[in-house]
């Protein structure tokens, strides 16, 4: 099987992703971060994308598979 394409990601998306492996929601994201709710919701969704997952969940397994997440 070829390997994936890798779409780098950014630093906050890098903070996004580890933050939803840790189980935070959007809001939760937000905070952590100081950033707004609905900006958290975006880079969630860019991360969706980026790692082809159907939800947040698939993203952090992604995550953690190609070791972007420790």
């Amino acid at each position: 099987m070829p390997p994936e394409p890798v779409t780098p990601l950014t630093p906050r998306e890098s903070d996004v992703l580890l933050l939803i492996c840790a189980g935070l929601s959007n809001r939760e994201i937000g905070k952590t971060l100081h950033i707004a709710e609905t900006t958290a919701r975006d880079h969630v969704h860019s991360l969706i994308r980026k790692m082809n997952a159907r939800n947040r969940t698939a993203c952090a397994v992604e995550g953690i598979r190609r070791q972007l997440v420790s």
